[in-house]
């Protein structure tokens, strides 16, 4: 429900009268009345003074129309619709309108759910994901309501031909599991990163690894790392000396984080990944092993301990 804040409504009503065409104008069968209208939104919603009149405005008036611009059959008028919701969100210090968020992330998840995508543009899909990660960073709240179609949008945007869509599908899924608990429905999203551990894309690859640990970790009930074990020994060898260093954090943020029942499992798997690395070439790697595998042991120890007072 949509709350008016302590706002200067003669400023409202103003910038309405001279609005009001133009908020209408964006969904009209014009595509030339469309791209005018859009491009007079994304100035004003860019003009930083009366920022609390602007965001009213933008939830009150332009929201509802402009969520069917996501849908605009014109490349360049899509593009400007993300413009504009990141013109709000930038207008915003804190206190962000939850509904306002979480009805622009269904619609965006409603581009990027299935195959093939319903966004063609493989730019613009880039784009919707960049906007995911902007929305979780600024409010996470506008997330939690529908966890399970977020991970299954995750699944699928992760594989995207679009290396970049990978990779930044693989950061935003990284940032949300260390947020909210998403990991029981994260099942899809850990097969398509699986496959992405193969990539030819060294930046993919890296990017995938170090999303592993955060999304395995927010599952409170079993673990999908059977699913990418035999990729995990795979990247310690890496050709890439930063995935073989990823790779090895990775393990250890396992081993130092995984609950006693999936330590009693995959314990031994997991330690030999790093206990292989301390015969790497590169220097910094096998004293990286050397370092991971002390402060693990630490712990194991301390936990040993506890479990026999």
């Amino acid at each position: 429900m949509l709350t008016e804040p302590n706002i200067d409504r003669s400023f409202v009503e103003d910038q309405i009268k001279l609005l009001q065409r133009d908020i209408n104008c964006i969904i009209d069968q014009d595509r030339n009345l469309r791209k005018q209208g859009l491009t007079k939104l994304q100035d004003f919603f860019k003009i930083k003074q009366n920022v609390l009149e602007r965001i009213y405005i933008f939830d009150a008036y332009a929201l509802k129309n402009l969520l069917r611009v996501f849908e605009d059959q014109v490349e360049r008028n899509r593009e400007t619709c993300i413009n504009i919701v990141l013109n709000y969100l930038n207008l915003h210090d804190q206190h962000y309108n939850t509904e306002t968020l979480r009805l622009i992330v269904d619609t965006i998840i409603n581009r990027l759910n299935q195959l093939p995508f319903a966004e063609t543009s493989e730019e613009i899909r880039l784009a919707l994901i960049k906007l995911l990660h902007q929305i979780q960073v600024k409010h996470i709240e506008a997330y939690s309501n529908n966890l399970q179609r977020l991970a299954h949008m995750i699944g699928k945007a992760l594989q995207d031909n679009f290396p970049e869509v990978k990779k930044d599908a693989a950061i935003f899924a990284a940032e949300i599991s260390k947020k909210l608990p998403i990991g029981e429905y994260m099942g899809e999203a850990v097969k398509s990163l699986n496959q992405n551990m193969q990539h030819a894309h060294t930046k993919i690859r890296k990017a995938t690894v170090d999303s592993i640990a955060p999304i395995l970790l927010s599952r409170t009930n079993g673990t999908f790392l059977e699913i990418v074990l035999n990729n995990l020994r795979n990247l310690s060898l890496d050709k890439s000396s930063d995935v073989r260093k990823g790779t090895l954090i990775a393990v250890s943020e396992l081993l130092m984080h995984f609950s006693i029942q999936n330590l009693n499992s995959y314990e031994n798997n997991l330690i030999l990944i790093l206990m292989n690395s301390l015969s790497d070439d590169n220097k910094e790697i096998s004293n990286l092993s050397m370092q991971l595998l002390d402060q693990i042991g630490l712990k194991r120890q301390k936990l040993d301990e506890e479990a026999n007072l």
